[in-house]
């Protein structure tokens, strides 16, 4: 590993929160390239690009067309672009969308969209996320994860300590290229965004008043049968498994809190500063009758646990897996100074439906993942408001409305979960041994005007 001293320096930097910076005047530009007040009364129109045809990006363009237009706002889907171009023709035409696009860059070019959303194979993430900066969209929305190791796309192997400094040796260069360019990162991990999280930050703004509002054991999961995405188990598109793929949706609320808590209390987040994990391929390792209910794979994990401790000397324990014979688990539980606060995102039990023949639903999914609608089950309506994908567009048009706003999942979070996660490869790879991960975490400084504002998340709870 590279002498400590020398990332540290490498990773130092500080985003730029200049009133007169690129970033606030690339905010004020319109969908057509005129500079403009989004945050006028005037009624205004954004031009939102999807990059991706898949499952995310069916999500996305489903999403924005569910955010509460409370401004008078329009919304318009004005390009998609795929890997394929008769997927973004048909993508656009059950969707809605102006123009399917050939290229990224075409794209950028043609709508000069004030959001890109960046919802396509992992590998492409850092490249497109520098390509939008470039081309000074105002706010990008990544999907997870920010960036995949480089060396896949070099055919090369490396053990986990290489792969995790050079991964973060290039997030920091995508980054710097959003920084510098002016435009505003949303780090698109939705579980930050479910109204528990949300619910969760108004307790600890009272509670930090009253003297509480320690955030002090964390526990999470998010497990599946297996991946939408097709390229799931090839590592150099999807940049790994369960761990990689699956534990960061827990993580994210978890990083999100002790920063939240942080800033209300003391002006600055409380950051992570060691990992210990696992990751194992639980499947492939037994009989193929075994495989009947899953997707079996043969290159990524399918279940990690990592361990994370803060530098307050609290913790968070995060599960991810891809052996959930039920339908998908998403799951929070945090523990304070004050209160338990447990977060039951999909399955809960506020409705209940049995049915003694699946056919009797029709082609309903009463919950992502369900393999059968026969018997007992716990619908989850709205799935897109549980899951907090529209608390997190709408948090990317409220930037795009206020040039001064930061979104609550932002650069800050895109840094620390890559760290996290790819220390996490690093432990399990030494059969748990703790990961120290300070160099990156506090090797990395983030400008306090470029932080997310809790106290902007929004009210869930009415008043007494």
């Amino acid at each position: 590993m590279n002498d400590p001293t020398i990332d540290s320096k490498r990773h130092r930097h500080r985003e730029s929160s200049d009133c007169n910076s690129p970033r606030r005047q690339s905010s004020c530009r319109s969908a057509h390239g005129t500079r403009k007040d989004l945050s006028m009364t005037d009624p205004v129109t954004l031009d939102v690009t999807i990059n991706g045809t898949g499952f995310a990006g069916d999500y996305t363009a489903r999403t924005y067309g569910l955010i509460p237009h409370r401004n008078g706002v329009n919304i318009r889907l004005a390009g998609v672009t795929s890997g394929r171009m008769e997927n973004a023709e048909r993508f656009a035409g059950s969707h809605g969308v102006t123009t399917a696009y050939a290229s990224h860059a075409e794209m950028l070019e043609a709508v000069q969209p004030t959001i890109d959303n960046i919802a396509c194979a992992n590998a492409a993430h850092g490249p497109y996320t520098i390509e939008a900066a470039r081309a000074g969209v105002p706010v990008i929305v990544l999907e997870k994860p920010p960036v995949v190791w480089p060396g896949y796309n070099e055919d090369r192997t490396a053990d986990a300590a290489t792969r995790k400094r050079e991964s973060m040796d290039y997030l920091a260069e995508v980054l710097d290229e959003v920084a510098g360019s002016g435009s505003r990162l949303l780090y698109a991990e939705d579980f930050v965004y479910v109204d528990g999280v949300k619910g969760l930050v108004e307790v600890l703004i009272e509670a930090i008043a009253g003297g509480q509002g320690r955030v002090l054991w964390q526990q999470g999961v998010c497990a599946h049968q297996g991946s939408h995405a097709p390229a799931y188990d090839t590592p150099s598109l999807s940049g790994g498994g369960a761990l990689f793929n699956k534990a960061c949706h827990p993580l994210g609320p978890c990083l999100y809190l002790k920063q939240a808590e942080g800033i209300i209390r003391d002006g600055r987040p409380i950051r992570p500063v060691s990992v210990t994990a696992v990751a194992l391929q639980v499947l492939k390792h037994q009989p193929e009758a075994s495989g009947r209910h899953f997707r079996v794979l043969q290159n990524v994990d399918d279940f990690g646990r990592i361990t994370v401790v803060f530098d307050d000397h609290t913790v968070a324990e995060v599960v991810g897996s891809d052996l959930s014979i039920s339908g998908i688990r998403n799951e929070l539980r945090v523990i304070t100074d004050f209160a338990q606060y447990d977060m039951r995102i999909n399955p809960n039990n506020e409705n209940e439906l049995f049915l003694p023949d699946a056919e009797a639903a029709g082609d309903l999914l009463l919950r992502e993942k369900l393999p059968t609608a026969q018997g007992t089950s716990f619908p989850r309506p709205r799935q897109f408001h549980a899951h907090g994908y529209v608390n997190e567009m709408n948090d990317a048009v409220d930037c795009a409305l206020d040039p001064d706003r930061m979104p609550q999942s932002g650069p800050l979070m895109a840094w620390d979960t890559m760290a996290v996660l790819m220390a996490a490869y690093e432990s399990a790879e030494a059969n748990g041994t703790m990961v120290d991960i300070s160099e990156y975490t506090h090797g990395r400084e983030f400008d306090p005007a470029t932080l997310p504002d809790p106290r902007q998340f929004g009210a869930v709870f009415q008043r007494q």
